[in-house]
C-alpha cells in the first residue's frame, strides 16, 4: 500500500491525495497554516487560570482524571499531581475487556501516589451489544471514523460521559482526558472546552442510531440527561498533553519508576485495554484502513514519534493484533 514519504497515510486513506514527491495532501495542508497549533502560551495561561480557580473553590477534588490505566493516562495523573498538586479522584470505565496486568498497575501506581478511584463496570449484556453493533453496522458518520473505530468511539463516549456525570454529581470542576497530540485536531476548542456548548438535541442525533438498534437505555451511557446538562458551573472538559508536553520516552521513564509495566496481552496502539484489537481489525475490514493512521501520523508531523515507530504499530509486522481480535471477538459473540 503506497503511504506519505513524511507521514504515513495511506492511499485508502478518505480524501487523501498525493503530490510528484509523494507527499500527502494532509501533510501539505498542515505546513500551509500559520499556526499549525493553536497558542500553546494562550492555552497554558487559561489552563492555570482554571486550575487556579478550581484550586480557592477548596473541594474535596479539583479534578476528575479519566483513568484507563494505559500510559498517558498513568502519566497524566502523576503529572498533575507532581506538577500541580491538584487533588485528583481517579475515574476507570471497566468494559469487561481491560487487561488483568492494567488492573494491577492501577493499584500500583495510585497506592504510591495517594490517589482515590473508582471503578464503574456496567451490565455487560448491553456493553457487549453496544460493542457489536458499533462494529458491524453502519453506526457512525464516516468522517468521524478517519479518527478511530466504531468500536473506540463509542467506548471512549462512554467514558467521557460517565467521568462527566460522575463530576457533576460529586461538583467537581475539571475532567481532565489523557489524549494523546496525534488524537487531536489541534484547535483550542478540543483542548479546553465544556461539553454542554454542543445543542443537546444535535449531540442525542450522533447516536440516534445506535438506540434505534439497541433501545433509549443506551443513552444512559452516552448522555447526559437534560438536568446535568443544564449544570452550573459546568465542568470543564481538558486534554492537557498539547499545553503539558508529550514525549513518550519521557512517559515511560516516568511511570517504569512508578510500577507500572506493559501488558504482554494487548496490542502495539494499546497499553491497557484488549477490545482495542477487535475495533482495529473490524474497522480494516470495512474502510481499508488503520484506525490509527491518522494519530500515528499526526504524532509524526509534530515530532512525537519517528515514522518507524508509527509505521510498526499500524502495520504489527508479528501480526499480534489479530491474534488477539479473534480472542475478543469469541469473547463477544
Amino acid at each position: 500500500m503506497k503511504r506519505c514519504v513524511r507521514c504515513i497515510l495511506p492511499e485508502s486513506f478518505p480524501g487523501l491525495t498525493f503530490n510528484s514527491e509523494g507527499v500527502c495532501s494532509v501533510c501539505e495542508k498542515f505546513d500551509k497554516r500559520t499556526n499549525a497549533i493553536v497558542s500553546l502560551e494562550k492555552l497554558k495561561l487559561k489552563f492555570e487560570q482554571i486550575i487556579d480557580e478550581s484550586k480557592t473553590r477548596n473541594l474535596r477534588y479539583d479534578a476528575l482524571v479519566a483513568f484507563s490505566g494505559g500510559k498517558d493516562s498513568t502519566y497524566l495523573i502523576y503529572e498533575l499531581k507532581k506538577t500541580y498538586g491538584l487533588k485528583i479522584l481517579a475515574f476507570t470505565f471497566d468494559n469487561g475487556f481491560i487487561s488483568e496486568n492494567t488492573f494491577n498497575n492501577i493499584r500500583k501506581v495510585l497506592e504510591i501516589l495517594d490517589v482515590d478511584h473508582i471503578i464503574f463496570k456496567p451490565r455487560y449484556d448491553l456493553t457487549k451489544k453496544i460493542f457489536l453493533t458499533s462494529a458491524d453496522s453502519n453506526i457512525y458518520p464516516s468522517q468521524l471514523l478517519k479518527f478511530g473505530s466504531s468500536i473506540c468511539i463509542s467506548c471512549i463516549r462512554i467514558v467521557n460521559n460517565i467521568s462527566l456525570k460522575t463530576a457533576i454529581d460529586k461538583k467537581i470542576p475539571m475532567v481532565m482526558l489523557g489524549n494523546s497530540p496525534g488524537q487531536l485536531i489541534q484547535s483550542e476548542s478540543e483542548i479546553i472546552y465544556k461539553d454542554n456548548k454542543i445543542p443537546y438535541e444535535m449531540k442525542k442525533k450522533l447516536f440516534k442510531p445506535l438506540a434505534d438498534k439497541l433501545g433509549d437505555d443506551v443513552y444512559d451511557f452516552l448522555l447526559l440527561n437534560e438536568e446535568e446538562y443544564h449544570t452550573s458551573p459546568f465542568p470543564y472538559t481538558i486534554s492537557p498533553f498539547p499545553i503539558i508536553g508529550y514525549d513518550e520516552k519521557i512517559i515511560y521513564q516516568a511511570i517504569t519508576k512508578l510500577g507500572w509495566r506493559r501488558p504482554k496481552d494487548v496490542d502495539p496502539n494499546s497499553s491497557n485495554c484488549r477490545l482495542n484489537s477487535f475495533g482495529i481489525v473490524k474497522h480494516r475490514e470495512k474502510l481499508n484502513y488503520h484506525p490509527y493512521d491518522y494519530e500515528m501520523s499526526m504524532l509524526v508531523r509534530l515530532g512525537k514519534i519517528s515514522r518507524d515507530e508509527a509505521l510498526r504499530r499500524v502495520e504489527d509486522p508479528e501480526g499480534l493484533t489479530i491474534k488477539l481480535a479473534k480472542k475478543v471477538e469469541n469473547d463477544l459473540r
